[in-house]
């Protein structure tokens, strides 16, 4: 005899059910964990939260806490959240993150290597307070507290490889001294970070940096310069839509930087095909991106190398 239609969904094995809510969004997941005792004890399988994205969602504080006690473990890995900043409108002033539930977020999840706060303000956030585990620290589209990394001790991310302030606010020359303590760094993205001017601090302090984004930056041939010089392990430069960037800063990265595998040099219009050809020496170069509004012809830039290399116009 068939079984009604209502009850079909219970003969689904629950390694089954535990893949399909894999795919599910972290609002759905928890909607699912709803229907019945059997799919709320699968939705909290450790397994389901080792990467949790919440960017498609704006939650306040309170409701973060729910979801931090309700399926944060020692399981969770990566954590990406977005706040209110940008939203146009009075919760623009919520908090989605409190130095209370990081510090909590650091007891619950010893293992967490990624946070990404997403149109957050760190004006309310002690740098202490952070997971002293993360290893990757991205705060974009954010509210900056100038200075904010200025107070590091022993304890304030002792293990950070990347950090990420891409189109972050207030972020500026000072905040690059302070940034110049994490020496270990190996990638820092300051795309769209338009008060930056002076990089000569990090290029002495950050050798190991193998990806450095300045796209929207006020970088100049100086700062080229002290790049050129100083981070010969740099693998990945991205200088996009920076007005200063000329054919001399192609000749000095080409001269300095030979190791370098991508470089990104759209919509920088001080640059003619003279100074793309001083980069043919690169030879570890696989990557050419030169997006602009006047195009280069693709097969003249080809033409200035002797390998193979993908070119983004």
């Amino acid at each position: 005899m068939a079984l009604p239609n209502e009850s079909k969904i219970i003969i689904i094995p629950e390694n089954i059910l535990l893949e399909i809510f894999r795919y599910l969004p972290v609002k759905d997941r928890c909607i699912a964990g709803r229907v019945c005792k059997q799919w709320r004890r699968i939705v909290k399988d450790n397994s389901l939260w080792r990467h949790v994205n919440l960017l498609e969602y704006r939650l306040d504080l309170s409701k973060m806490w729910k979801v931090l006690r309700g399926h944060f473990s020692p399981c969770l890995l990566t954590m990406r959240i977005r706040g209110f900043v940008h939203t146009g409108c009075s919760k623009r002033r919520k908090a989605s993150v409190s130095d209370a539930m990081l510090t909590e977020l650091s007891i619950r999840c010893p293992n967490l290597w990624l946070l990404h706060l997403d149109d957050c303000n760190t004006d309310g956030l002690t740098l202490g307070c952070l997971p002293p585990t993360i290893t990757d620290l991205s705060i974009t589209k954010s509210t900056w507290r100038p200075r904010w990394l200025r107070d590091r001790n022993d304890k304030s991310l002792p293990n950070l490889k990347a950090l990420n302030l891409s189109s972050t606010v207030r972020v500026d020359n000072f905040d690059l001294e302070d940034i110049s303590q994490w020496t270990d760094l190996n990638s820092l993205c300051l795309n769209g970070c338009y008060r930056i001017s002076d990089v000569e601090v990090i290029a002495k302090n950050l050798v190991q940096l193998e990806l450095l984004d300045l796209s929207g930056t006020w970088i100049d041939e100086l700062g080229i310069h002290h790049i050129s010089r100083h981070l010969k392990k740099l693998k990945k430069l991205y200088v996009a839509e920076c007005k200063d960037v000329n054919d001399s800063c192609l000749a000095t990265i080409a001269s300095g930087l030979p190791g370098l595998e991508l470089l990104d040099i759209s919509f920088c219009e001080n640059i003619s095909l003279d100074g793309v050809k001083s980069l043919s020496g690169l030879y570890q170069l696989t990557c050419l991106a030169m997006r602009r509004k006047e195009k280069f012809n693709v097969e003249d830039v080809r033409k200035c190398f002797s390998h193979d290399l993908k070119i983004e116009t």
